[in-house]
């Protein structure tokens, strides 16, 4: 099976949800000491595909897994957005990114 094209938009926002995912993974770690293992696992997984991605080395397995996690983290920040006050709209913006 043939990847379509990825346009530069959609790999900025998965580099941008990556790094964003990663520093919030990071803090969880830092914070929650007992889940270290847990929290570990998945920020290998964010660097092996950054990793990846820095390389060019990118599967449609992989892709369709990145796409996962970006629709992950941009839900995150949408319900961090609604939770701290901001209408539904503007907290709607968390997924443009």
């Amino acid at each position: 099976m043939e990847m379509k094209r990825i346009t530069a938009r959609q790999w900025d926002s998965a580099l941008f949800n990556f790094d964003s995912m990663r520093a919030k993974l990071l803090n969880e770690q830092y914070e929650q000491p007992e889940r270290e293992e847990e929290l570990q696992s998945r920020i290998d997984e964010i660097e092996n595909f950054l990793t990846k991605m820095y390389f060019g080395k990118i599967k449609v397995s992989d892709w369709v897994r990145i796409q996962e996690i970006v629709n992950e983290r941009q839900m995150q920040r949408y319900i961090t957005c609604v939770n701290s006050g901001m209408n539904e709209k503007t907290a709607a913006g968390a997924f443009d990114d």
